[in-house]
């Protein structure tokens, strides 16, 4: 089922929440970096098409802001 950009920014924000905990933790480990991949994967899955520049746009804040690479899958 399709998300909306509330419901969407919703996760982003807890997603980011667990990026800061765990990096700050394990700030090279592969396990992180496929974590951060598989999360933002599974964002997108719920995002309708007409969204998906907007989540594209949100992930790529997060990821400058926590100084993690891009995922794999964007």
């Amino acid at each position: 089922m399709l998300k909306s950009r509330q419901e969407l920014r919703s996760m982003l924000s807890r997603i980011e929440a667990g990026i800061v905990q765990l990096h700050s933790s394990n700030p090279s480990e592969p396990d992180f970096f496929r974590w951060t991949d598989g999360v933002f994967h599974g964002v997108r899955t719920q995002c309708a098409q007409e969204d998906d520049d907007w989540l594209f746009n949100l992930i790529d804040q997060i990821c400058t802001r926590q100084s993690v690479p891009y995922p794999a899958v964007l």
